[in-house]
């Protein structure tokens, strides 16, 4: 997996930290987690030429990650800050009442709980966590679904979704991280049939929530708060700090998180190097410019590459 998210030139942070547990050669073993004040050691190392520019992208700052002298070499970097990420912050919280409370206003909590109880009353409802065992006959019908339920959502919104192209690939290689804990699947059932299903990547103490789908044929419970509810349960249950929603604004992130952070991009190079000097202010100068472009929501609302190539499809 770790290949389709690295090159010769740019490497994805975050889904090399937390889908293959992995560190650019330029970091040190131990990752600082500022919210919860773990330290996370990450033997595995991506290994970079410190001979080259490079770009490492989306790096959460609320983890704090070290220099690796030996293997930074003599090469400089610069920070761009990028999008907003969102996450849910447990660690000044003993239950998961507390946070709820804290976080939505009692109408919201009413509503919800309004919606969770019809939706329970009406549908044959239960749920299961699937983290360290799932059999395999179960985890391929719960992909079968969660393939679907992404695909209609996104054919309803009109919009490309990245994941599906790769979708084969990616049912293949998360069985055996489920199976070591390293992923998890939630789902909510309408009697044998999924109907809301989530896949989370878990590292420490923190859990990444990857991607999330429902049945539209739902839409009206709101499933993606009754996810959520469970979510906060387990999370609070099983010691976590971070639930960590990752990047992009919307109203379901901004209702629930409870702490705003920055992806920053790292432009790494040889600042001896005339052509390393060019590439590095023109780099910062088109990321600084996108960001302006998508804070006027220029990028995202009046126009989206997804809903473009989705059209073009």
């Amino acid at each position: 997996m770790l290949e389709k998210y690295f090159s010769n030139k740019i490497t994805n942070l975050v889904f090399c930290f937390f889908l293959e547990r992995s560190l650019p050669s330029f970091f040190r073993d131990t990752v600082a987690n500022s919210l919860s004040g773990h330290t996370i050691t990450i033997p595995k190392k991506l290994a970079l030429n410190n001979k080259h520019r490079h770009l490492i992208k989306n790096i959460p700052n609320y983890l704090l990650f070290s220099d690796n002298k030996e293997g930074l070499g003599s090469l400089k970097f610069k920070d761009v800050p990028q999008y907003k990420g969102f996450l849910l912050d447990f660690s000044k919280y003993q239950t998961a009442s507390q946070f709820i409370e804290n976080q939505l206003s009692k109408r919201n909590q009413k509503n919800l709980r309004a919606k969770q109880k019809k939706l329970e009353h009406t549908h044959k409802i239960s749920h299961r966590f699937y983290f360290g065992c799932i059999e395999k006959k179960e985890y391929t019908i719960i992909f079968s679904a969660f393939y679907q339920f992404l695909k209609n959502r996104f054919d309803q919104k009109k919009t490309q979704n990245r994941y599906l192209a790769d979708w084969e690939a990616m049912q293949t290689e998360i069985y055996g991280k489920i199976l070591n804990k390293e992923a998890s699947l939630f789902v909510i059932y309408d009697d044998c049939a999924p109907i809301g299903i989530t896949l989370n990547f878990h590292l420490d103490t923190i859990v990444f929530s990857h991607i999330q789908a429902y049945n539209i044929d739902y839409s009206s419970y709101n499933i993606g708060d009754i996810c959520m509810l469970h979510h906060i349960d387990w999370c609070m249950a099983n010691n976590i700090s971070v639930f960590d929603l990752s990047m992009g604004e919307t109203y379901y992130k901004l209702k629930w998180s409870n702490h705003h952070y920055l992806f920053l991009n790292r432009l790494y190079y040889n600042n001896t190097a005339v052509v390393d000097n060019i590439w590095v202010k023109t780099q910062f100068f088109k990321f600084k410019l996108l960001q302006f472009l998508r804070d006027k929501q220029i990028l995202g609302n009046y126009f989206s590459l997804d809903k473009l190539l989705y059209k073009l499809k």
